[in-house]
């Protein structure tokens, strides 16, 4: 029995220590916990799904590849990239953050797989760079702009964006002045120690140990991205206005966490939006519940462009307004117009709705006037026209009024816009720019079965656009040249449609999906991706070539040059 019960103890232990370490992350070891934001590469599985054997495909990389001008160590890179010396299946993290009294310092970080390689990689980037040793750490010091600091394991770039710009301009400037420039602070001291500080961070002063973090790394994807809005602010002079407002309820532990995946037909980002305890709690209790499907069935066309539905908690409104303290600010305008807060929850249900359809190209035209008034000189253009609608669910149909009384009297004193219509029935009020078609809404005569309708429907907030439908009706337009057409043409084979969804609180958080479809659904997403800027960077190099030769005199030109003036006086 003893020996069972000490197994069992072992057991346990075995498991919190397990669990504990699955609370961890390698990659956040170097990342200081006050980054403002953090982008992470999953160079693996990104070069998995384009390879550098497609890259070699493209036009940039032919003219880098046959540029005169390539340095022999340039095109070595070119031939394959892991001559530099960096582990390219280890990953790579990006990220910036600002200290107290700093200008904030811009990291790149990554493995070291040869550091002889890595070493000379960096000496070719600047020839006069002088190698220090500091411990196990090798840094250099490059264009005086960054510096770069490596161990066997560990490499990190490190610039102060300032002097980087700073420093670009000075390279840059062709006039007589460049001799004259006062010389750039040295920041080789504070950057490398801001180098040497990442290799030494504690596990409390990182995100090795963040939770929130480490679940963003454990997704399976190709890019991970971490947005510390918190941090973001307080690097801002705007904080204490908003500090006065009550904002920062809203701004405290507030992260945003995105997983990018390339997958074959689409591009698909998870979102995940984290707040302190206080906002947390309200997000909880009053996060919405499914988008009223029926509001968006109704819509009278098949040709619809895009559509935002949205279901929320009307108690939840007056609640989130006296987080921020306004209630009694807002109490007192609307009173003035008519209603209280109290109104406008009842007056809701809680369901909105945003829906654009049928957009048309019009022809028109647009005279001058002269002196008598009279019309002159008609001009034809074409401006775009479609349908507009906005509706929401009634709830207390004598508080709803009152919003609706309100509204009239804000209109009159700023004058009615004849462009608007309304109306309503015993369910929903909506607003349009057509009169037949805000009645066809509320007699509800369609009832729609596009498919972004299911896809919407079980989630409490959900957009759809139509990317091809747009992009089919402006390539319907006359386009004026070749270059254009072409890039139209690559569009329309690319792009299909985005679905947005989220609203459901899990694990604390606010989650969310994005979802970027392709036409082609059987290729991968990254090297559709490849293809189509490739297209475009190909254009545009044609278009620099032709700027180059116009630009280009000929010798023989300045033979026909007229003869300068005398401008001393003669008699």
């Amino acid at each position: 029995m003893k020996s069972f019960l000490r197994l069992v103890i072992i057991f346990c232990g075995a498991a919190f220590l397990f669990s504990s370490c699955n609370k961890k992350n390698d990659e956040g070891k170097m990342i200081p916990k006050n980054a403002m934001f953090v982008v992470q590469l999953n160079t693996k599985s990104l070069r998995e799904k384009l390879s550098w054997d497609d890259i070699k495909q493209t036009n940039w990389y032919k003219q880098a590849y046959t540029d005169g001008s390539a340095k022999g160590w340039m095109k070595k890179l070119l031939d394959n990239p892991e001559n530099s010396g960096i582990d390219l299946d280890g990953g790579l993290v990006f990220f910036a953050a600002k200290n107290v009294g700093t200008d904030g310092e811009m990291v790149l970080e990554g493995l070291v797989k040869d550091e002889s390689n890595f070493e000379q990689f960096n000496k070719n980037l600047d020839s006069t760079a002088t190698l220090r040793k500091d411990g196990d750490l090798n840094l250099l010091t490059l264009k005086d702009a960054s510096v770069v600091a490596w161990n066997d394991k560990h490499f990190t770039y490190v610039t102060n964006p300032t002097a980087a710009k700073s420093k670009f301009n000075s390279w840059n400037d062709t006039t007589e002045n460049q001799g004259n420039m006062a010389p750039l602070v040295d920041n080789s001291i504070t950057l490398s120690a801001v180098c040497k500080n990442l290799f030494s961070l504690k596990s409390d002063s990182s995100l090795e140990k963040n939770e929130k973090f480490t679940d963003l790394l454990k997704e399976k994807g190709d890019v991970h991205a971490w947005i510390n809005t918190e941090e973001i602010m307080k690097s801002s002079s705007s904080l204490g206005m908003l500090g006065m407002l009550k904002l920062d309820v809203f701004l405290k532990d507030n992260i945003s966490t995105y997983t990018v995946s390339f997958e074959n037909g689409k591009i698909n980002v998870h979102q995940k939006a984290y707040a302190g305890k206080e906002f947390s709690d309200f997000l909880k209790k009053y996060h919405g519940e499914n988008i009223n499907a029926d509001m968006i069935k109704n819509i009278p066309s098949e040709n619809v462009l895009g559509v935002f539905a949205m279901n929320f908690k009307p108690e939840g409104i007056k609640e989130l307004i006296k987080l921020t303290g306004m209630d009694g600010f807002l109490n007192m305008y609307t009173g003035q117009i008519g209603f209280n807060i109290d109104d406008f929850v009842k007056a809701n249900k809680g369901d909105i709705m945003l829906a654009l359809t049928d957009l048309k190209i019009k022809a028109d035209s647009i005279s001058s006037k002269d002196e008598q008034g009279n019309s002159t000189n008609p001009k034809a253009y074409t401006k775009p026209d479609m349908n507009f609608l906005f509706s929401v669910s009634i709830g207390d149909k004598p508080s709803f009024q009152k919003i609706v009384d309100a509204g009239k009297k804000l209109s009159s004193e700023m004058g009615n816009d004849t462009s608007i219509i309304y109306g309503q029935n015993d369910k929903l009020f909506a607003v349009s720019n057509h009169h037949q078609f805000l009645n066809d809404y509320l007699a509800a005569k369609t009832n729609g079965k596009s498919d972004f309708i299911d896809k919407l429907s079980s989630h409490p907030i959900g957009l759809y656009i139509d990317i091809h439908k747009i992009l089919s009706l402006i390539s319907a337009q006359k386009i004026s040249n070749a270059d254009d057409e072409l890039i139209m043409n690559e569009s329309l084979k690319l792009w299909n449609n985005i679905y947005m969804t989220g609203g459901e609180f899990k694990k604390n958080g606010i989650e969310g999906n994005t979802e970027i479809n392709f036409m082609d659904q059987n290729t991968n997403s990254l090297k559709q991706l490849n293809h189509y800027f490739d297209v475009i960077a190909k254009v545009e190099m044609a278009k620099k070539e032709k700027e180059k030769e116009k630009s280009e005199i000929n010798p023989e030109d300045s033979l026909i040059m007229p003869p300068s003036i005398d401008t001393v006086g003669h008699k």
